[in-house]
């Protein structure tokens, strides 16, 4: 006698992962002062497979040439520089590990010119 196939309620319910390849998210990044002069925008959509700060922040600092005046070799803000999350400090949400979720705004400051 033949063992029967699985019926259609074994089959049914087939449960796939979601796996972190699925997951972007779209942010608007904001350049201000000589972050703007050096990217050549005010603001910009910006989507990301990463949502770790410190990761998105490397990526979007090297896209728009400005990684220099915002960041330190090791890949931390800089103390006169300024990093915004939703309108805060970065320092206040979480630090550079905080999670990025689609929607929120990152405003990227250096409020010193770079020629006097």
């Amino acid at each position: 006698m033949a063992v029967p196939g699985p019926t259609w309620y074994q089959t049914a319910f087939l449960i796939v992962p979601l796996t972190r390849v699925d997951a972007m998210i779209e942010i608007t990044v904001k350049f201000m002062s000589v972050a703007r002069q050096r990217a050549g925008v005010s603001v910009v959509s910006f989507t990301s497979q990463e949502s770790r700060l410190g990761d998105v922040l490397k990526a979007i600092t090297t896209l728009y040439r400005v990684a220099d005046i915002m960041l330190t070799e090791n890949g931390e803000v800089k103390p006169w520089a300024r990093v915004l999350v939703n309108g805060r400090s970065h320092e206040l949400v979480g630090g550079l590990d905080v999670e990025l979720h689609s929607g929120d705004s990152i405003a990227l400051v250096y409020p010193y010119t770079e020629n006097f």
